[in-house]
């Protein structure tokens, strides 16, 4: 280094030796910490100080008597020397961000038992980045190729860390160029006087090299042969840092193995310009069998429950086979009733739907690596009974087939058909409203066994730091269903879907997420009693409202509906409907649907380790069908809210709060009139608006954020 670091040395001399103080420090009586602030800090954030130093608060919970006495939260004591020490770690922090002439000051507040520290920040102006220059690359790479990649930007202060991050983004660079014996010197001279930096890298690249011997460690029951298919590199193929871990990620997510590391061999040899690098496959094998199961509880679900047996390996070559089975609605439905539809599952109470236990019931066998390493085929047998709350239920047995692949390294795409024996029962009013038919004889026909199949093609990309709670990337789906007679059929639709999810942290824990979620149906026909009606099945028109959609409405709630009541009174001179006994909503269902979300996510003022808050708007609208395939809009729907996340070991707890402000939904109204039906010559104006706030509020309970 062309540069000297002296007062670095002694900022570090003075850190490393402040212990000599104790002796000469007149240490009071003992003192918890009951607050630790930053003041003045802009460049560097309140938690980013926090960890950097030994002086942290006492949790909150200790300041209650009460919660001390139950030794609830942690006591932390004022050590004066460490925070002698903490003044130089702050400086020392700057200095390695470029903020060469930050200054500390500190005030301490006694009283009682407890003291607050206050660190007082005058940060003065940065050193900045003049010139990144980066030697060496003649005849490998341009340079301005590398400058465009690392983290370090001219114009910017001087961060050691994004220096030190830099010569790894280069050398990682030239590794997936094929150089993976590329190594690199470092340096920078600072000029005070102007507050410039200049940052020098020179790289020694060393040979260009192809992938030689691969040699696979570790493996008994699996085969060499069957990892080999699972590695995203070849004998011969040019030197891929990024292949490597790709393949690493591969082999362990196989389920084969509870380890697995892909790396270059130690023993490398390199000869030549053009060498040949040998790697080397680490596996530990896992258990062949598996099993998962988990239970949970949910207001339309009530108890819930779910497992899968896993069979790795199955006849060799990685086969997988899954048997998997799941209910829900237990206790609150036949063969399961425990009488819970009056207590903890009340939300049952209304729905005909769920007075029948849910389950779905699997085999699955799974050929991964088919011809290409991200190639798979799966053959399903099922059987099982879904509902959809207040709307229908759906009985079947089927049989499904899917082919995966991938597109480019990040894109897989699947291929799917799916061919179902089965029925589905909803509520008379809605094929009498939906298809104009209510004669018992067509609603039977409708609602009888029948074979449906489809031909879908799905698209999903995520590239999130977190599958449960993700704060940053994006994530984005599109699926496609066909169905027809030319695919043995018996039904006709086509039906199109497509969501997109976005997650940016503005600030350290505070999250912004958005999500966009649009899809449309092409009616089809169905042939009943000699006669050719339009028809799309229940189970695959679009619902909207709920704690994953728009928040303001219950589940199902938002959209066309159809009532059902014993009786009815109509006002002779209004001519609308003023009573109505023992009336009951189902919601039709849609041809087109668009929703769109946007929820900030920020740290609690009390206990932000484990308390979140979150601020949100939902909107979405619904869209029905005409004769002649137009679209009628129902009404554009936009419902703020606010939200509590408490973070648990199965993902964050959900309570939210959403805001309505629009009456109820209305609709078609049937009376029941023996074993048919009586459309009422009014509609049915829906439940009025709240009177006040509070009746305009909903609130949702859910595990999981809701996108």
């Amino acid at each position: 280094m062309t540069v000297k670091r002296t007062a670095e040395a002694v900022l570090l001399l003075a850190a490393l030796s402040a212990g000599s103080l104790a002796a000469q420090a007149e240490r009071g009586p003992e003192r918890r910490v009951a607050a630790v602030r930053f003041r003045g800090n802009l460049a560097l954030d309140d938690y980013a100080l926090s960890i950097s130093i030994a002086t942290s608060a006492s949790n909150w919970t200790y300041g209650w008597p009460l919660l001390r006495a139950l030794k609830i939260g942690v006591r932390r004591v004022f050590d004066e020397v460490e925070f002698r020490r903490d003044v130089l770690r702050l400086q020392l922090l700057y200095r390695q961000h470029g903020f060469f002439e930050a200054g500390i000051d500190t005030v301490v507040r006694r009283g009682g038992d407890a003291v607050r520290v206050t660190f007082r920040i005058a940060e003065g102006p940065p050193v900045v980045v003049d010139s990144i220059s980066i030697g060496g690359l003649d005849g490998v790479v341009p340079p301005r190729r590398l400058l465009s990649r690392i983290p370090l930007e001219a114009g910017k202060p001087f961060n050691r860390f994004l220096f030190e991050a830099s010569a790894d983004s280069i050398v990682l660079a030239l590794r997936n160029l094929g150089y993976p014996f590329a190594t690199i010197f470092r340096n920078y001279t600072v000029d005070r006087a102007t507050r410039l930096a200049r940052v020098e890298y020179e790289v020694v690249p060393g040979p260009h090299a192809r992938i030689g011997e691969i040699a696979i460690e570790g493996s008994r029951a699996v085969s060499r042969r069957t990892i080999r298919r699972s590695l995203a590199i070849r004998e011969g193929d040019e030197f891929d840092q990024d292949a490597l871990y790709e393949s690493q990620g591969s082999v362990y997510q196989s389920d084969l193995f509870r380890f697995a590391n892909v790396a270059l061999a130690p023993d490398s040899v390199v000869r030549g310009a053009d060498s040949l690098a040998r790697v080397r496959v680490q596996v530990a094998e896992g258990p062949r069998t598996r099993m998962r199961a988990g239970a949970g509880y949910a207001t339309i679900d009530c108890f819930r429950t779910q497992a899968t047996l896993a069979a790795h390996n199955f006849l060799g070559g990685a086969r997988r086979r899954d048997l998997a089975a799941r209910g829900s609605k237990i206790g609150a439905a036949y063969p399961a009733d425990l009488g819970l539809r009056n207590t903890v599952c009340s939300e049952l109470s209304g729905d005909r739907f769920s007075d029948t236990l849910n389950y779905v019931a699997a085999v699955t066998l799974t050929q991964p690596a088919l011809f290409a390493r991200r190639n798979a085929i799966s053959l399903t047998a099922f059987a099982e009974r879904r509902s959809e709350f207040r709307a229908y239920e759906r009985i079947g047995v089927g049989t499904a087939a899917s082919v995966s692949f991938g597109v480019g390294r990040h894109l897989p795409v699947t291929f799917a058909y799916r061919l179902t024996r089965g029925r589905t029962n909803a509520e008379p009013a809605t094929f009498c409203t939906s298809f104009d038919r209510c004669e018992e004889s067509t609603i039977a026909q409708l609602s009888q066994t029948r074979r449906e199949a489809t031909l879908g093609l799905t698209v999903v990309e995520a590239h999130t730091n977190s599958p449960i709670d993700p704060t940053d990337g994006h994530a984005y789906s599109l699926e496609a269903l066909y169905a027809s007679p030319a695919i043995n059929s018996q039904i006709a639709f086509d039906k199109v879907v497509a969501e997109g999810m976005l997650y940016h942290t503005l600030r350290r824990g505070w999250v912004l997420a958005g999500r966009a979620r649009a899809g449309v149906i092409r009616v089809g026909t169905i042939v009943v009693h000699d006669s050719t009606i339009r028809f799309v099945p229940p189970e695959e028109r679009f619902y909207a409202g709920g704690p994953t959609s728009v928040r303001g409405f219950g589940r199902n709630e938002m959209g066309p509906v159809v009532y059902v009541g014993d009786s009815a009174t109509i006002d002779p001179v209004s001519k609308r409907v003023t009573t109505c006994f023992r009336c009951r909503a189902s919601p039709l269902g849609s041809a087109a649907i668009a929703l769109a979300n946007l929820e900030l996510r920020f740290p609690s003022p009390v206990w932000p380790s484990r308390f979140r808050l979150a601020a949100f708007v939902d909107a979405g609208e619904l869209w029905e069908q005409t004769e002649d395939q137009g679209l009628v809009p129902g009404g554009l729907r936009v419902t703020p809210g606010v939200g509590l996340r408490i973070t648990t070991p199965l993902g964050p707890m959900r309570f939210d709060v959403a805001y309505n402000d629009y009456p109820g939904q209305p609709g078609r109204l049937y009376v029941i009139n023996g074993t048919g039906l009586d459309l009422v010559p009014a509609p049915y104006p829906g439940a009025p608006r709240g009177d006040t706030f509070f009746s305009r509020l909903k609130l949702h309970f859910s595990v999981g954020q809701p996108f």
